[in-house]
């Protein structure tokens, strides 16, 4: 893992996880800026995402990494953390361990849905349609509806363009696979959810976190896809993101 530091850092400290097959910079690099005034930005860039770095390692091993980053670095201890689909898994998972603090938790999409029978299909499509993007082939447009939102093309526009297939399948496995700690319970942070209107699984998401996080809030954009929020109006994001982690 590295990461992208922004803001004084004296500042309270707001760590962001990108998404799977996008990066640190195209998640939240543009929210970062407008934000680093008041805030010590670190930006995660998880493994499998940057040039030079090994595969994704799995969620276990992201969770420790970053756990010994902020340790290291901030006290183990966080304002806030923010985490997009694979990073708001990841920060479900953190905040399952209980090895760091976090006053302030903003899940955006996170996926912690188990697939049951159908892991096999998303296991085998996910990787298969970001390696046809990656590779510059053709993907329908209906498909891209489909999966991400009508109008939608925020997987395409954050992608890292040198995503292995290694990483995207080990990440696929583990997502789609997952199943919410009952350490959860014991967190101490406050937490949110964030979704658009038209994702089907992180609606189911957010119902199975509820039940283990009963105070959770929860803020729906209408006619919204996966990430389309954060993707097409960056300043409001970050103004309500801002809003909420002050309190």
């Amino acid at each position: 893992m590295r990461s992208i530091e922004m803001g004084s850092a004296s500042q309270p400290v707001l760590l962001f996880i990108h998404g799977l097959a996008a990066t640190a910079e195209s998640c939240y690099g543009e929210v970062g800026r407008l934000l680093e005034r008041g805030w010590r930005i670190v930006l995660c860039e998880l493994d499998g995402h940057y040039d030079g770095s090994p595969p994704f390692p799995g969620l276990d091993d992201t969770c420790t990494q970053i756990e010994a980053f902020v340790t290291e670095h901030y006290q183990g201890r966080l304002r806030g953390m923010v985490g997009l689909s694979l990073g708001g898994t990841v920060a479900v998972t953190i905040l399952s361990r209980g090895r760091i603090t976090v006053d302030r938790t903003l899940l955006d999409a996170a996926f912690c849905v188990d697939m049951g029978l159908l892991r096999g299909f998303y296991n085998l499509i996910f990787p298969m349609g970001v390696g046809r993007i990656r590779d510059g082939k053709y993907i329908p447009g209906f498909v891209i509806d489909g999966l991400m939102g009508k109008g939608n093309r925020s997987v395409i526009e954050m992608l890292y363009p040198n995503i292995s297939d290694a990483t995207c399948r080990k990440a696929c496995r583990e997502i789609y696979a997952y199943h919410i700690s009952e350490g959860l319970k014991r967190t101490t942070s406050a937490v949110e959810f964030w979704r658009g209107s038209e994702e089907p699984y992180p609606k189911k998401s957010a119902a199975l976190l509820k039940r283990l996080l009963p105070d959770m809030t929860e803020r729906v954009f209408a006619n919204m896809g996966h990430c389309q929020f954060l993707h097409e109006r960056p300043g409001e994001y970050a103004a309500l993101l801002e809003e909420y982690m002050r309190g």
